[in-house]
């Protein structure tokens, strides 16, 4: 099997697997509607205790001191939506967003070891870098 046959395996598995995040791990909490840019952002920094979130025109999404928060909009925004619904309470938030990363990082150790595994020699932070490039697929 070459690199690219692999990453593409992989990429098709992932993505038939993969839950939808957040609406999969909100249905019992009350939410409200969060405004997002239907575009890429990202964490552009911290002072003090305060997370500035900028789309990639410079805009500001958010400013919070509420770092689960921004992870979750972060995993929402995957698939680049107009808006996405966030739970009332926080710590509700915080449950959504571990129960996220557990999967996320269970997919990493399989794809890592199924790497070393099918092709051991190949450079495997490259290879699944390109799994998780291709699905917009982050761990924060």
């Amino acid at each position: 099997m070459t690199e690219q046959e692999f990453i593409k395996l992989w990429v098709d598995k992932v993505e038939n697997d993969l839950p939808n995040f957040p609406d999969d791990y909100i249905k019992e909490y009350e939410t409200k509607n969060f405004r997002l840019p239907g575009k890429s952002f990202s964490i552009a920094s911290e002072l003090f205790g305060q997370y500035e979130v900028l789309d990639v025109d410079n805009e500001i999404v958010i400013q919070t001191d509420n770092y689960p928060l921004i992870k979750y909009l972060l995993y929402s925004n995957r698939t680049k939506p107009a808006s996405v619904l966030v739970p009332i309470a926080d710590n509700e938030i915080q449950t959504a967003v571990k129960e996220y990363e557990k999967l996320l990082d269970s997919i990493i150790k399989k794809v890592m070891k199924e790497i070393k595994t099918v092709l051991p020699t190949s450079d495997t932070l490259k290879v699944s870098n390109q799994i998780f490039n291709r699905i917009s697929l982050t761990r924060y």
